[in-house]
This record gives structure tokens, C-alpha cells and sequence, in this order.
């Protein structure tokens, strides 16, 4: 899982590089609001907590896909079914990451008036 917001100046993408498992574990980490810089125009801004939303990382799925792939290989000549098994490695790995996505985006905090 990855947090990642958007400049408001320049409008790109950026990630932001504690991560938590929940909105609120970093609402008591930093507070409601964070301060941000932009890697594309440099410009430094507060963001509230709700604007930051968290993404699946693909660098851990293409990681899951490897070690799918990897063992699949290697099982599949001594054991064969298990190796088939050892395939569905990468779905774990995706239905893993995008529990943590969920867990993160689903829980949003209140502003005060």
C-alpha cells in the first residue's frame, strides 16, 4: 500500500512515505493535517488527512508475481498439483494489498465546523 495525494498547484500525483495501516494511526502519528512538498513543482502545503488516499503498490504484486512463478517452476516437476497451487502466489499477494487499501480509504475523519 502506498499514500498518495495530489499538489493542488500543479495537479500530479505524489506518494507520501509514512505508511500506516489506518487513516487514524496517522491522524495520532501527525495530526489532521500533514505537511506535503511536491516532487514535480517543489511547492510545500498542508494537506488534510482526508486528501491523502492510499493505492495498491504494484512493486509488491510484480514481487508476488515473481515468487509465483519462481516456485511454480521449481514445484512443478518434483511435486506437480502443489505447483499449480503455488501459482495463485500473486492473488494472495494482490488480495493482500488490496485489503490494506480498504482498510486505509474506508475510514474517513471528521472535520470540526
Amino acid at each position: 500500500m502506498r499514500l498518495q495525494y495530489t499538489c493542488s498547484s500543479c495537479k500530479t500525483t505524489n506518494y507520501y512515505t509514512p505508511v500506516v495501516p489506518t487513516r487514524a494511526d496517522l491522524q495520532m502519528k501527525m495530526g489532521d493535517e500533514v505537511r506535503v512538498n511536491c516532487s514535480n513543482c517543489g511547492k510545500q502545503d498542508k494537506k488534510h488527512l482526508n486528501r491523502i488516499s492510499a493505492v495498491t503498490d504494484t512493486r509488491i504484486i510484480i514481487v508476488g508475481l515473481i515468487l509465483g512463478i519462481i516456485s511454480t517452476v521449481v514445484l512443478w516437476n518434483f511435486v506437480g498439483a502443489i505447483g499449480t497451487i503455488t501459482f495463485s502466489l500473486p492473488i494472495i499477494f494482490w488480495k493482500y494489498e488490496l485489503e490494506k487499501t480498504r482498510n486505509f480509504n474506508a475510514y474517513a475523519i471528521k472535520r470540526p465546523k
